[in-house]
């Protein structure tokens, strides 16, 4: 029986991580079907992909429920509608999260028992690490803010500004390739999650390797936690999963135009553009 046991429980652990990577794909499609609907109510501009400036620049990365609640209940005009968190759920029956915000039960919203379209069964298995919590480590405290499985592209033109009013929103029309075009990623989850290719401002435990469970993603956030690997949805609304060290630099990839990426960032593959252009990101 105990040989038995050693034999089958890997397979079964294994079989348990597929499918939760197949609900995790299944979540991102339906992101990605949102999305187009969206796009095509709203002169095919794409909802931000986080607050702007002009809402709160300093909530950008992790949100508070009493902050989403505030900016949709309590600001003349509504702030922040037009984030991808609030502006798509309603598409494809999910609840905008400042909807959750005012729920009594969203201290579930991230819990084990919890499904919704904004968690990766395989983020609520793992749990939070204790690392992880603090303030000023990670933030990811169950009950304080949403904590997100998914994070929606936040280099869509490169150099999108959190901090300027004169950025420029992302539309259809400026999409070159739609079918490389990253819309939605699994974004990370635990600042030790392996493997993490960082430059020197990312270095554990510095910069994007403890800004975890964030609404917006690029390549300095994918998440590797599915057999080393993460999935991604495209702006034409196939969704797939590719490995880490595929779509992130290790520090030795070179770009189109010869050089060499800098750990951690775009290597500027011709089948994921982090830029609606097409080109790759180099910040």
């Amino acid at each position: 029986i105990a040989i038995l046991a050693a034999m089958l429980l890997p397979a079964l652990a294994r079989a348990k991580a597929k499918a939760q990577q197949t609900v995790c794909l299944s979540n991102l499609k339906q992101w990605g079907l949102a999305d187009s609907m969206y796009v095509s109510d709203y002169n095919e501009r794409f909802p931000f992909p986080r607050y702007q400036a002009d809402a709160a620049p300093a909530d950008a990365d992790n949100p508070t429920w009493i902050d989403i609640a505030a900016y949709h209940y309590n600001t003349k005009p509504v702030v922040g509608d037009d984030v991808w968190f609030n502006a798509l759920p309603s598409y494809i029956s999910g609840r905008p999260m400042y909807d959750w915000a005012l729920s009594q039960n969203k201290a579930i919203f991230n819990a084990t028992s919890s499904r919704n379209i904004f968690t990766c069964p395989t983020t609520t298995a793992q749990g939070i690490d204790a690392l992880d919590q603090g303030t000023q480590h990670g933030f990811m405290e169950i009950g304080q803010r949403p904590l997100f499985s998914y994070g929606m592209n936040s280099k869509a033109t490169a150099n999108e500004s959190i901090g300027l009013a004169s950025s420029i929103p992302c539309k259809t029309t400026m999409v070159i390739h739609p079918s490389a075009f990253v819309l939605f990623a699994d974004t990370r989850y635990r600042s030790l999650e392996a493997p993490y290719y960082a430059g020197a401002a990312d270095q554990y435990p510095n910069g994007n390797s403890v800004d975890l469970g964030t609404p917006q993603n690029y390549t300095t956030r994918f998440s590797s936690r599915h057999n080393q690997g993460g999935q991604i949805t495209f702006s034409d609304g196939h969704a797939a999963f590719y490995k880490y060290n595929y779509v992130v630099s290790d520090g030795t990839a070179v770009a189109p135009n010869g050089q060499t990426v800098v750990a951690g960032h775009d290597p500027g593959r011709a089948d994921i553009n982090w830029d609606c252009q097409g080109n790759p990101v180099t910040n």
